[in-house]
């Protein structure tokens, strides 16, 4: 039985009110949703076709009830902060996590994943099935709808919704494979029908299989323009939606080098 359904009757359950992105729709694509994804692309400088090497900083933190429910996917005790390199050209993203308990090293393309630990090489499957989801979702994180405009597929319109005030176009669309090592994932793309920058990213959890059944959102915020005109968001929550609305993670990037030149 999965973690969150254990835990179930502990919580206090408050629905979700978000739309959810395990609805699938099998239309043909929309074309008016794929020039909104890629008008959101360009609005953020594309910087998955635009920058070769992305070097990024995070820090932040968990919430004790993420910890809880999901100890590994969390992996708390090794992931306050982290450096993360991004090679485009080979879709590969290698990641240095830092927390309490020391280095936990992460290097993730899609055919492979390698986990270590204070040196020390993993070969847990559950931690290795953790690990690709957490690099795959960060590579959409930072990279956002350029990412999403290569590798989505089954683009449509939803009926659009404001977040803080700020009407926005809901693009759900299908990823195959799916976030980590899963087949297949759904989601949906809040972009702002003013800026066009990404805003909201909600998205299914096959990829382990204590959060099958389970979705998450992640909200984009405090944009900030690197030199050449890419905007990248500096502020991530992270909530889950179902089948428990709880918030699981705020974090923040605290620099950003672009093709060996920092940016801040």
């Amino acid at each position: 039985m999965k973690i969150l359904a254990l835990l179930l009757p502990l919580l206090a359950v408050s629905c979700a009110n978000l739309p959810d992105p395990y609805v699938a729709n099998t239309s043909p694509a929309d074309p008016k949703a794929i020039a909104i994804m890629e008008r959101s692309a360009a609005a953020h400088g594309d910087p998955w076709k635009r920058h070769s090497r992305v070097t990024v900083s995070f820090k932040g933190e968990w919430s004790r009830l993420a910890t809880r429910i999901q100890p590994v996917l969390t992996d708390s005790a090794f992931r306050k902060s982290s450096v993360e390199i991004y090679r485009t050209g080979r879709k590969q993203v290698s990641q240095s996590h830092t927390g309490p308990e020391g280095t936990k090293m992460v290097t993730r393309d899609r055919n492979s994943i390698s986990v270590s630990y204070n040196g020390t090489p993993s070969d847990d499957s559950e931690k290795l099935d953790a690990a690709a989801l957490v690099a795959d979702a960060y590579t959409v994180f930072v990279f956002g709808s350029s990412w999403l405009a290569e590798n989505g597929t089954g683009f449509q319109l939803l009926p659009g919704q404001s977040i803080d005030g700020e009407a926005c176009h809901l693009v759900s669309g299908t990823l195959k494979p799916g976030i980590g090592r899963s087949p297949e994932d759904r989601f949906i793309a809040w972009i702002s029908q003013d800026t066009g920058y990404l805003k909201r990213f909600q998205f299914t959890l096959n990829g382990l299989e204590s959060t099958k059944g389970s979705d998450v959102d992640v909200t984009f915020s405090e944009m900030r323009i690197a030199p050449g005109g890419s905007v990248w968001p500096t502020h991530f929550i992270e909530r889950v939606q179902r089948p428990v609305k709880i918030k699981a993670h705020d974090w923040r990037m605290t620099s950003l080098s672009l093709d060996g030149q920092k940016a801040w």
